[in-house]
């Protein structure tokens, strides 16, 4: 037992106790990237690139990010969810859910932490919550969370629409 005590504080201690100082070209950095996606949150214009889709029971399957994606532009939002080798509702092996914009909300964080945001996406199939965190390195996850109750979480590469090459099927819904 006494062991067992002193194996917890030792690892209490070297957790706690490694306190990193961030050098002024880190914290430049860090601070630089911040901005960067604070205002491409404030512009309501980018696409999330999933290479990974969870399922509600945290199944993950690998995907192809180019016709799997979150997009958002001009206050409409697009999410698409398709397979390689089969034909969907979409024409290329899935759905696409297409509306509006609401409730748009940007949550800032204190000090270097990067912004986050939640919104709902209203189409002709009802509506979504959406809610998507990036870290520094642009890797992105976001959870739609459908009126039904029903989750399904994407992750990948948060970029501008200038940088993202994506393909949209139609939208039947």
């Amino acid at each position: 037992m006494k062991n067992t005590v002193i194996l917890f504080m030792l690892l209490f201690t070297i957790s706690c106790g490694t306190n990193k100082t961030v050098s002024p070209e880190e914290q430049a950095k860090l601070k630089a990237t911040k901005d960067f996606y604070t205002d491409l949150f404030e512009k309501k214009s980018f696409v999330l690139e999933a290479n990974t889709v969870y399922s509600e029971k945290r199944e993950s399957f690998q995907m192809n990010p180019i016709i799997n994606f979150i997009k958002l532009e001009k206050g409409k939002g697009v999410v698409q969810l398709a397979f390689n080798n089969i034909t969907g509702w979409n024409g290329v092996g899935g759905i696409t859910l297409s509306g509006r914009v609401r409730n748009y909300e940007i949550i800032k964080k204190e000090g270097n932490k990067l912004p986050s945001i939640k919104f709902e996406m209203v189409g002709n199939r009802g509506w979504s919550t959406i809610r998507l965190s990036v870290n520094a390195s642009g890797y992105a996850t976001a959870s739609v969370d459908s009126m039904r109750g029903r989750r399904i979480t994407f992750s990948g590469s948060l970029v501008t629409l200038e940088e993202s090459d994506i393909f949209r099927g139609m939208s039947r819904f």
